[in-house]
């Protein structure tokens, strides 16, 4: 692979002169997982930055009690692990490659070398810790305040707010059901009863990973607690 080329095509790197970029991609690995490998794990030491290149990785939390939380969901283009890059020596997360992906690796001491040196480079890392912030409020105010209907509701309109659906109310599932319930903080089969009752209820259908829309206006005031 042309590691400087894919480089060149992430936001992450746009702006970012090329003699920085051939810098890094001196320095920087590629590395394939395969699907349910374990990237990082929450305790292993680790002095570097990441980016998936291909696939799809979760970002996670294990309590005390053994539930798995699931934090964030990134895919090409997304980068991971800067706070090891620039700061501490341990991950705060589990990394797991949810299908076969590519990784790129730079180790810190590099990205740190470069940042300093290229600030265009930090301002799109900070660019990216403010929504990785936003996202993570919006998070926690979902599991702490609201009920699983809600969560599922907010979820599927934040999505499609994205641009993530092939249509205006028309979503595809890039995880299952299963890893969905770790995203939304609930059981399988408690998300499986909340889609049956909004589909009962009129609200979308569900055909495997493909959920389709039926009554938006019902949705919006579901994820309000109407």
């Amino acid at each position: 692979m042309d590691v400087l080329k894919k480089m060149q095509e992430l936001p992450l790197f746009q702006g970012v002169p090329t003699e920085k970029l051939k810098a890094l991609a001196e320095r920087a690995l590629y590395r394939t997982c395969k699907a349910g490998e374990m990237i990082i794990g929450e305790t292993d030491p680790v002095r570097a930055f990441y980016v998936v290149v291909t696939g799809l990785v979760k970002l996670y939390k294990i309590s005390a009690e053994g539930k798995e939380q699931t934090l964030n969901l990134l895919g090409p283009g997304d980068p991971f692990g800067m706070c090891t890059a620039f700061a501490v020596a341990s991950f705060p997360a589990n990394v797991m490659a949810l299908e076969k992906s590519g990784i790129l690796l730079i180790p810190g001491p590099v990205m740190e070398s470069i940042a300093m040196q290229e600030p265009r480079l930090l301002v799109n890392v900070i660019r990216i810790l403010s929504d990785r912030l936003k996202e993570s409020m919006t998070l926690i105010e979902s599991l702490a305040l609201k009920e699983i209907p809600q969560r599922i509701a907010s979820f599927l309109i934040h999505a499609l707010q994205e641009g993530k659906g092939k249509s205006p109310d028309r979503l595809e599932l890039t995880v299952t059901q299963r890893e969905l319930a770790k995203i939304l903080g609930a059981t399988p089969e408690a998300l499986s009863r909340a889609l049956r009752r909004m589909s009962d209820a009129g609200v979308l259908t569900v055909d495997g990973r493909t959920i389709r829309i039926l009554d938006r206006k019902g949705l919006g005031k579901l994820a309000e607690g109407d």
